[in-house]
């Protein structure tokens, strides 16, 4: 959140008024003193030096728990407070959720791979369990009793048998002084009231009616506007600007060059800074920037998977070598030989990327950060020459509402720009990257090509497959893989599919094209060829596609029964008319498992999506309706893959520049009717922010090879035109 403008001897009153506070840190969090202002950074609630106050319990009765990891729709900003308060004992209606800053002493707070509550979920359980035992203890010694005798409901402490109750804010001051227990008891699952139940969300109604603050939100005094003209083949020296011609624009303070790094590579372009955004992009174009980018200009899409695709006729790097499959796909009595192709993708987040930065003459620094991974302060350090113990005093960094992330918001490009300039302007500035910056500057997802093969024996029996997937890595963009298979690659191809001869291999391509971290990852590329080809083999073979997957998948139990789910709820089983078609795809990533259904139908004309049936395996879940939205929001992201933009290159230059060029889907588009079943079990959470996507686009194409005949192997296509 912005903080407030607030003086200090305002700010010393209200922290007053906040009276004594407990705060309950686990293993390397400590003990503290914040207050219960909620427009303020964590650090400005403080009375004392607390480490890690993630739980708050103030003598008027407001037990706040702080939100410390980025909010970017994945309803976290809930759902982590919500674990603390489950062991805690109280209610969430009893709970006021602040959002902290970003630092050092809240442990981990970047986000990606969907895994904030698979790696946040015991340490925050364990975090509310210790908190509520210290209480305990503390209600023991007032009573003179044991501590056994003592259970937590609601934020009181009851005495058994005796109907005595003692509220948590009663006994602050001396749970204070209470070691806090290491290991402390969990609640079985069966007693859980918050985890496993719908709970409202707090930032909702804010996101509503628009009071919720976002980073392009950010409002310091004295704001200036920066926009920046970067190279259109994303690499290239600049030869020539005018830069009188911008600073003649009305409104226009400055120009100057920055750089931004991708992966190593620097890129640099002419940045314009002007009392308000409009004026900054009327200096730009005026920048008549003249460009020394023939290097680049060979980079294309076509020759991109030209390249590939012969590439994936030599051996990669072997995943899994199960048998011989060149034996037997050479003595096959039948044979499935495919390649796959999927284009490079935006990430297109609602909001743009944008970063707000204050470098004062002093050295201390403002930085409002909507990034997924916001701790800043020590890169900053660096450039400053500001001791790294001194970091986190001078440097303080706001973690306002992202308007989505998936994954682009990882990379800290816009903030590395944004502090370039303040830095030699000593005034805050606001950068904000237009749609077409953020469409066609990248990174991007990457394109891939998988070539499928499968072998038959004469019973029509699938003896064997082969998928050798190629494309870039993210990991080794700027540096060698030597010969390892980057960790990345392989996400959602399922290995455990049984036949007797197996192969995955990989084959790395090195591009000028950045990628990085897009909405499922790999997930959402292999999942695609693999599923789809899965079922092709299942075709061929003659059988349930279904039936298929649940025959060849025994030794994965939960796979199973997440088939067995998805065959009832959706009726699989239930004859179609002749008009109407059905595919599914089941992807195991990110910890979870989710399957598809989809069913299509032709009406006035064209193709519906009349239905998504979801089943997902996530583990045990915090909140349903937020797995369920998730969910939702990975089908339509994933169909708008499919169905929608594509990002290619010409001339080293991506074509596509915003959503006339680059579509999203519409609603009129989206399936009529999406239906999300969650099994229910005790494994241990997966994410959900991610392994939505991946089943969507095989379900997809395997429906309209049900529906039409007709196999589809390159994304995105046209569903009106099969």
């Amino acid at each position: 959140m912005e903080a407030s403008k607030i003086n200090r001897r305002k700010f010393m009153k209200l922290a007053g008024m906040s009276g004594a506070v407990l705060a309950i840190g686990f293993d390397s969090f400590a003990f503290g003193k914040p207050g219960t202002l909620k427009r303020l950074m964590a650090e400005d609630f403080v009375t004392g030096t607390p480490l890690n106050p993630f739980v708050v319990i103030a003598e008027d009765g407001t037990i706040t728990i702080m939100a410390t990891v980025p909010e970017l729709g994945q309803g976290i900003f809930q759902a982590i407070p919500a674990i603390i308060a489950e062991e805690l004992e109280v209610d969430m209606n009893q709970v006021t959720i602040v959002k902290s800053s970003a630092s050092r002493k809240y442990g981990r707070q970047s986000i990606g791979g969907s895994r904030s509550v698979r790696s946040l979920y015991q340490p925050m359980r364990q975090l509310g369990a210790a908190t509520k035992e210290v209480l305990l203890e503390a209600a023991a010694q007032q009573w003179g009793v044991s501590k056994d005798q003592c259970y937590a409901k609601s934020g009181l402490v009851h005495r058994q048998g005796s109907g005595e109750t003692l509220a948590y804010q009663d006994l602050v001051a001396s749970a204070a002084n209470i070691e806090v227990p290491k290991k402390p008891r969990l609640k079985p699952k069966k007693d859980f009231k918050i985890i496993g139940k719908a709970t409202e969300r707090t930032d909702l109604p804010h996101k509503v009616n628009g009071k919720a603050d976002y980073g392009i939100d950010a409002q310091p005094d004295g704001l200036l506007y920066a926009t920046i003209e970067r190279c259109p083949t994303l690499q290239g020296k600049i030869l020539s600007f005018d830069k009188e011609a911008a600073m003649a624009v009305k409104g226009v303070k400055e120009v100057m060059t920055v750089t931004r790094t991708v992966y190593g590579k620097k890129n640099t372009g002419v940045a314009v800074i002007a009392e308000n955004f409009y004026a900054a992009m009327q200096g730009r174009k005026k920048l008549n920037i003249k460009w020394d980018n023939a290097e680049f200009k060979k980079v294309s899409s076509k020759s991109y998977f030209d390249d590939m695709k012969k590439l994936a006729k030599e051996d990669g790097l072997s995943h899994k070598d199960q048998g011989d499959f060149d034996v037997s796909f050479a003595s096959a009595a039948d044979k499935l030989d495919v390649v796959y192709e999927q284009p490079h993708q935006s990430h297109s987040c609602m909001e743009p990327m944008n970063a707000t930065v204050h470098v004062r003459e002093n050295n201390t620094v403002e930085v409002w950060a909507p990034s997924q991974s916001p701790q800043v302060q020590r890169q900053f350090a660096r450039n400053l020459g500001i001791p790294e113990n001194e970091a986190e005093e001078k440097i303080k960094v706001h973690l306002p509402f992202l308007g989505g992330g998936f994954g682009r918001r990882s990379m800290n490009d816009p903030l590395e720009e944004c502090f370039q300039i303040s830095n030699t302007l000593k005034k805050p500035v606001k950068l904000i990257w237009s749609r077409e910056d953020d469409t066609a500057q990248g990174p991007f997802r990457q394109g891939t090509v998988h070539a499928m093969k499968a072998s038959f024996d004469n019973s029509g029996k699938a003896t064997g497959i082969q998928h050798k997937m190629v494309s870039q890595a993210i990991t080794t963009q700027s540096r060698s893989s030597n010969g390892k298979i980057p960790f990345e690659v392989m996400e959602g191809i399922n290995t455990h599919y049984d036949f007797k001869n197996y192969s995955i291999q990989y084959g790395e391509y090195k591009s000028q094209i950045p990628i990085h971290w897009w909405r499922s990852v790999f997930g959402s590329t292999n999942g695609f060829a693999h599923e789809a080809f899965i079922d092709e083999v299942a075709v061929k073979a003659k059988a349930d596609p279904l039936q298929f997957r649940k025959e060849k998948l025994k030794s994965e139990p939960r796979q199973v029964k997440v088939l067995e789910r998805l065959e009832k709820e959706s009726n699989w089983s239930k004859k179609l008319g002749n008009n109407e078609g059905k595919g599914l795809a089941i992807v195991e990533s990110f910890g979870s498992i989710v399957a598809h259904a989809v069913f299509l139908k032709r009406e006035g004309g064209g193709v519906i999506i009349s239905k998504v049936v979801s089943v997902v395996d996530c583990g045990v879940f915090v909140n349903p309706d937020q797995a369920r939205a998730q969910t939702e929001g990975n089908i339509i992201y994933g169909l708008t893959a499919a169905l929608k933009g594509a990002i290619t290159f010409k001339d080293g230059a991506a074509e596509q520049s915003n959503f006339d060029n680059y579509g999203m889907l519409r609603i009129n588009e989206a399936p009529r009717d999406i239906q999300v079943h969650l099994m229910d079990n005790d494994e241990a959470p997966g994410g959900m922010g991610e392994p939505g996507l991946p089943p969507i686009a095989p379900a997809l194409v395997n429906a309209v090879a049900n529906l039409t005949g007709k196999r589809i192997r390159k994304l995105p296509f046209d569903l009106q035109e099969v």
